[in-house]
């Protein structure tokens, strides 16, 4: 699980390193940057996702002892996805960012698309943890709203739209593991 863990923390450090360099752009050191709520949102779901999969994914060892090439090669193509959602919507120290609302529309296809083929993926690891597990009614509730979510990010610029829905999954998915972070371990 090192590898996987490595992989992570690139994740995380990419978006903290970026987002310590937006502090110096905002401080007028550097051309200027606007940062909007909407981005922040999203970069704080994929930063919570980045966590809370690393989190979880550690739980692997209480239900099971040897984890197989298999799942093993599977979680690494997930830390992997995850990853690369960073860098798409995080770009290397927020260079090509002026304007974080123009950014964002500018990626929407790719950032939506990634999240629903990260959606498919998660949804994956929960049944690989059991049917019971992966087909639990509040997490397929959250699934089926993130993929509709996503539908909706991809066909509009409306800025309304995308704060809410960032506000609406950032809530949800922290709520969603608090609700249920004795659960898996407790099995």
């Amino acid at each position: 699980m090192v590898l996987i863990s490595i992989i992570i923390g690139l994740g995380i450090t990419h978006i903290l390193s970026s987002l310590g360099s937006a502090v110096h752009r905002l401080r007028h050191h550097g051309r200027s940057l606007r940062l909007e709520i909407n981005y922040l949102l999203w970069v704080a779901f994929i930063f919570t996702w980045l966590t809370q999969f690393w989190w979880w994914e550690f739980q692997w060892s209480k239900l099971v002892p040897a984890v197989d090439v298999g799942i093993y090669s599977f979680l690494v193509l997930y830390s992997v996805a995850l990853f690369m959602m960073s860098v798409i919507l995080v770009p290397h120290h927020l260079t090509i960012v002026d304007d974080s609302w123009v950014y964002f529309l500018s990626i929407r296809y790719w950032f939506y698309g990634g999240v629903l083929v990260l959606n498919v993926i998660d949804l994956v690891d929960s049944l690989m943890k059991g049917l019971e597990w992966g087909l639990r009614a509040p997490y397929l509730w959250y699934w089926f709203a993130l993929t509709i979510a996503c539908a909706i990010g991809i066909s509009t610029s409306r800025r309304f739209v995308h704060i809410t829905l960032g506000s609406i999954f950032l809530v949800w998915a922290n709520g969603l593991t608090f609700y249920e972070l004795f659960v898996l371990g407790n099995r």
